[in-house]
């Protein structure tokens, strides 16, 4: 491989650092991470026209471990590890050197140098991801919840054509690597993300996390990342919080720690009160916003109480001089205290009283003034609708009808009478 072929690779690696390096010994290998292969090479030389005394330059990925050889002797060798975005320097006396931590998806130069009589020498190796531009995932992020369950989710890269499938897999520090079990998958069936269960989180555990693809069209980029788990983890809400209020006007108010798959004391935390205030008959939602209080103990003495106003309370926490998250956990469900609803039954039914009154005076007042209006206003008479009851002048008819047919009965029958009666006999 020529000079002018190893300058381009490591400008594409590097675009706005390019570095002159002089052939002396090149290799391209392909490159096994600690889990499923993934399309890589590394290229390795010397920066010396002549014969580097630093020879045998090997990197190990699964370690990012530097191992070479020397004919002459060194009394200190410069290790560095560039990446994109950052370059870390170690001095050592040995032939081996160690970096730790260092996601290379995105390439990385692996370099030694050793100065002799005022002469440097070095040698490096560059680390050459292979595949598709914009095909690794992209927003690769992890969260630990509810004590020992955490989800990994990430998106498609930007050029990832149709048929790519993404696989995760891990790698404890001191434990064998394993890939996703559970998938979190799109619409198209794609995985997106994944679901660990039964995680425990250990002071300064780091899980090494590579997320590589496959594809018939084209080779995919791979994804790698160091995460420490207690940064990740979103605590869960102090338990067992309770409230006490004395005379004169204070509360105490007392919680437990976060639930945590390791205990800690309470010297790890801190929290974050938030006691809220309404006054009386406002809307619940209308409620005076006091100034949120840090402690670092789990009790706390609320001075500002008032007994005749209802006060809601909430608790979170984070970690504090302890290997915990320092991001603040859940809010606790919403605590009430006070008397306000006391308070506000009285007052509701001093108002109903009151309306009930104003209604009955107001009837009052307007039925009386209604007889006054009549008495000087009376009513003018109407003639009667001889049409607009017929059924009382067909009765009255039938009344008048029956009547005179009784009166000429009667008659009658008194005339018959008189008719009959017998004649005087002759004497």
């Amino acid at each position: 491989m020529s000079n002018g072929v190893l300058r381009r690779c490591y400008s594409c690696l590097f675009p706005s650092n390019i570095m002159v390096i002089t052939l002396g010994v090149s290799a391209m290998i392909w490159c096994i991470l600690p889990f499923h292969p993934v399309h890589a090479t590394i290229q390795c030389t010397h920066s010396n026209e002549t014969t580097s005394p630093i020879t045998n330059l090997t990197v190990n990925l699964k370690k990012l471990e530097l191992t070479w050889d020397s004919s002459l002797n060194f009394t200190k060798y410069q290790c560095t590890l560039k990446t994109k975005n950052s370059s870390v320097e170690k001095k050592e006396n040995k032939k081996n050197c160690i970096f730790s931590r260092k996601p290379i998806h995105e390439g990385a130069i692996f370099r030694v140098e050793g100065n002799y009589d005022m002469v440097s020498y070095s040698s490096e190796c560059t680390f050459i991801p292979e595949g598709l531009s914009g095909t690794s995932v992209e927003n690769f992020a992890c969260v630990i919840y509810n004590v020992s369950f955490m989800n990994c989710t990430w998106t498609p890269g930007r050029n990832t054509p149709e048929d790519t499938q993404y696989f995760l897999y891990q790698k404890f520090s001191k434990e064998g690597e394993r890939q996703c079990q559970h998938y979190i998958k799109d619409a198209h069936g794609r995985h997106t993300g994944c679901r660990f269960q039964d995680v425990v989180i250990k002071d300064n555990n780091v899980v090494y996390f590579l997320v590589n693809g496959s594809s018939k069209e084209s080779k995919i980029q791979f994804y790698d990342e160091y995460i420490t788990l207690y940064e990740i983890e979103l605590l869960t809400t102090p338990t067992n919080i309770t409230v006490n209020c004395e005379e004169p006007p204070r509360c105490i108010v007392e919680w437990e720690p976060p639930r945590r798959s390791q205990r800690k004391g309470n010297q790890c935390f801190q929290y974050n009160i938030d006691i809220q205030r309404k006054t009386a008959m406002a809307d619940p939602a209308e409620r005076r916003d006091d100034s949120p209080t840090i402690v670092n103990e789990n009790t706390y003495r609320f001075e500002n109480f008032n007994a005749k106003k209802k006060h809601f309370l909430k608790i979170r926490a984070r970690g504090y001089n302890c290997p915990i998250s320092e991001n603040w956990g859940e809010w606790s469900e919403t605590i009430e205290f006070g008397n306000e609803e006391s308070v506000s039954l009285t007052i509701i039914v001093l108002i109903f009283i009151l309306g009930t009154v104003t209604v009955a005076l107001l009837v009052l007042l307007l039925s009386k003034r209604y007889c006054k209006m009549r008495s000087f206003f009376p009513p003018i008479p109407q003639p009667k609708n001889k049409f607009s009851e017929p059924a009382a002048i067909d009765s009255k008819i039938q009344r008048e009808f029956e009547t005179s047919l009784i009166k000429y009965e009667t008659e009658e029958v008194i005339t018959t009478v008189e008719e009959i009666s017998p004649f005087p006999k002759a004497n």
